[in-house]
């Protein structure tokens, strides 16, 4: 029964049967079964063993039950100890989550060392049911609920349509052993109170619980697809990319049929929470400038669209300058400080990556850091009259990730410099000026 189904499951993906497969194999029932399986249908397999030290001396014996396993049946086997508890520490994850990772790294890198086709796993019916009602508690989406996959990408799991009793009796039927995890008893875990206290109900309910589910979940999975292609179709009339920033049009997104979840969807590859997204949503009411920040993101809301781009973080702002000359190196800025004799006759070209003043009006040490609010100086040519720099970033046409960018030097906590854009006047060259500062952008 176990190799017809994993016949048709090849069959029906079009996955050759020369194929080189890579088997998770825990030692439980439903690796036990699927190794056995495809051994016995004669393919190319190798068995992956985790032995994630979490249970003491019953870890060992199931590592060593599947070494002897594997050595009866004359299948080669690669085994890997974790230090799981130490790992989902460090990470501050749950030791499932951690465990999940831990594998999964590794038998991809043993798929690559040993150029394999397939990793395959275990999960089967009950597995899917399980799955499901977990996703229900974490409030997953339409994504969560449409079970676990057959396939993703170079992960087979061929055993879906079969439920734990069928596979036992599989096992049975073959006078195969199996190990079974101790912890799969235990109640501190949801996936068992799941398993023990609320399926058990369920099934005696609809006797064909499984089936039914995984009906439901192969339509889900449609209604899924169908879902997607909406959310991408709505994505190429309210987002576009410019340079490095994503602009979301903001009308256009709100009087979409579903704008929550439209942009929810949106945001989600930026890192931003359900929670942040009814915030942003709201911020269309709000005036221009607002802004939110993921992990690795900030969005701000402009007049007419939220807009997306990566934070810079400037770890050694502020920066200081005590020498008058030399190359001094801050984020992507490479600025060239030197000093000159002026005269009269000397040209000053309009370079806005190159910037002179007068030596001797500047004080060391310099100051180079992000602009703050209440900041102001005087702009070049404006014959001494004082501008806030946020009605120069407005009156430049400044996007929110320009103004986030943008560099002051300073001189006894006075702008000298916007840094690449506008000097200031009382730091300019004149007749009584001897020698010049001349810094360059590089």
């Amino acid at each position: 029964m176990i190799q017809q189904t994993i016949l048709s499951f090849l069959k029906e993906h079009h996955i050759a049967r020369n194929a080189r497969f890579l088997i998770a194999v825990s030692g439980g029932a439903d690796s036990i079964a699927l190794l056995y399986g495809y051994k016995n249908l004669n393919l190319n397999i190798t068995a992956l063993h985790c032995n994630f030290n979490l249970r003491g001396e019953e870890s060992d014996t199931d590592e060593q039950f599947v070494r002897q396993f594997c050595h009866i049946h004359q299948i080669p086997l690669y085994t890997k100890h974790f230090d799981t508890s130490k790992y989902a520490k460090e990470k501050s994850m749950s030791i499932e989550m951690a465990a999940r990772a831990l594998r999964y790294t590794w038998f991809h890198e043993i798929k690559q060392q040993q150029q394999m086709d397939y990793i395959v796993i275990g999960h089967q019916a009950d597995d899917i049911a399980e799955t499901l009602f977990i996703n229900l508690c974490r409030s997953t989406g339409i994504k969560g609920l449409s079970g676990i996959k057959p396939i993703n990408g170079d992960i087979l799991r061929p055993l879906l349509s079969c439920s734990r009793q069928e596979i036992l009796d599989y096992l049975k039927a073959n006078h195969i052993e199996y190990r079974n995890d101790s912890s799969n008893n235990s109640l501190d875990f949801t996936r068992n109170i799941i398993r023990h206290k609320i399926i058990p109900v369920f099934k005696e309910i609809n006797p064909s619980f499984l089936t039914t589910i995984l009906n439901n979940c192969q339509a889900l999975y449609e209604t899924e697809l169908i879902y997607q292609y909406g959310i991408d179709i709505l994505k190429k009339s309210v987002m576009q990319i410019r340079e490095n920033e994503t602009l979301i049009h903001i009308e256009k997104t709100i009087n979409t049929p579903a704008p929550y979840t439209l942009l929810f969807e949106l945001l989600r590859p930026y890192g931003f929470n359900k929670h942040q997204t009814a915030d942003i949503l709201r911020s269309h009411l709000a005036l221009p400038g607002k802004k939110f920040a993921s992990e690795e993101y900030i969005l701000t809301r402009d007049r007419s669209h939220w807009i997306i781009y990566k934070r810079k973080e400037h770890s050694e702002l502020p920066f200081y300058i005590n020498n008058t000359i030399g190359n001094f190196h801050i984020g992507e800025h490479h600025l060239f400080f030197e000093t000159l004799p002026y005269t009269s006759l000397h040209q000053i070209p309009a370079d806005p990556h190159t910037a002179y003043f007068d030596f001797d009006k500047i004080k060391f040490p310099l100051q180079i850091r992000n602009w703050e609010k209440g900041d102001f100086f005087y702009p070049l040519g404006m014959h001494g009259c004082k501008k806030k720099l946020s009605d120069f970033f407005s009156n430049q046409k400044f996007s929110a990730k320009q103004k986030e960018e943008c560099l002051l030097l300073l001189s006894k906590n006075k702008i000298v410099w916007i840094i690449g854009h506008r000097t200031d006047e009382r730091f300019k060259i004149s007749s009584t000026t001897r020698t010049l500062l001349k810094i360059t952008i590089r």
